[in-house]
């Protein structure tokens, strides 16, 4: 009997070993998106694909750009951006502290400057050079969080020397499902790529832009966006309808994007 009550024991760390080994290996185990078919309201197809080491991005190798990414330990420190119909190319390094981007230098003549305020907001900029080697702030905005997810995108667009100053307001409401992107080591702190590096996805967008002239003029204009989705059994977004991409790109003629995990 004594035995017999060893030998259960045994069994019964084993299979406590077995499940808990399982479970942490499910835990651990990350969806990550492969390919994105975009449908065009002609019919043609675009395809973007996703290269990963690991849950660390590569690539995004789409028809017209392709995107190589470069990490510093966990956190992606330079991106290469490649247009492949003018061949030519931009390179943007990201500067973090304590965790937190700050700055984006772009070799395309701008810089983007971050600062995280203490209320959990994030203010930002982007600012050019002129000829005269001058700096020049093209626009700045506030980003708004909630539950992972950016609700809020305030900014004002400078004139430029055209006289016209532009304030526009971006509120967005999300669903509970998982942003396909989500998995995406580091991904989530590209500030600069804005509502994509959400948690959950975008199911509505209400947009109202404000223009005020030289002369004294204002008028406005509001815009709402609705997005609908399809998911898998995992709450992943298997086909989305929307007048943007799953990237954040305003599209002209795309109807819907089908996702490939």
């Amino acid at each position: 009997m004594k035995r017999l009550n060893k030998i259960v024991l045994a069994l019964s760390i084993l299979v406590t070993l077995y499940s808990c080994t399982n479970e942490t290996v499910s835990q651990n185990e990350s969806v990550l998106l492969q390919k994105v078919v975009e449908v065009s309201t002609d019919g043609t197809t675009a395809t973007t694909l996703l290269n990963y080491n690991g849950d660390k991005i590569v690539s995004i190798d789409g028809v017209a750009t392709r995107c190589d990414f470069t990490y510093t330990d966990d956190l992606i420190t330079k991106i290469v951006e490649f247009d492949k119909e003018n061949k030519t190319q931009n390179t943007l390094d990201y500067t973090y502290f304590e965790g937190k981007l700050v700055k984006v230098n772009s070799s395309n003549n701008y810089v983007m400057n971050f600062v995280h305020n203490a209320k959990g907001t994030v203010s930002y900029e982007k600012v050019i050079k002129d000829s005269g080697n001058n700096q020049v702030v093209v626009f700045s905005g506030i980003l708004y969080f909630q539950n992972e997810n950016v609700t809020k995108d305030e900014r004002i667009i400078y004139d430029g020397g055209v006289g016209v100053l532009i304030k526009n307001s971006a509120t967005l409401e999300y669903d509970y499902k998982n942003n396909p992107l989500k998995n995406i080591l580091g991904y989530s702190k590209l500030l600069d790529h804005f509502n994509s590096i959400s948690s959950n996805n975008i199911v509505s967008s209400y947009e109202v832009s404000s223009y005020q002239y030289m002369e004294g003029q204002t008028t406005s204009s509001a815009n709402i966006d609705k997005m609908i989705y399809k998911y898998d059994g995992g709450d992943y977004p298997t086909e989305m309808v929307s007048s943007t991409s799953i990237f954040g790109n305003e599209t002209s003629d795309t109807i819907k994007s089908l996702l490939y995990y």
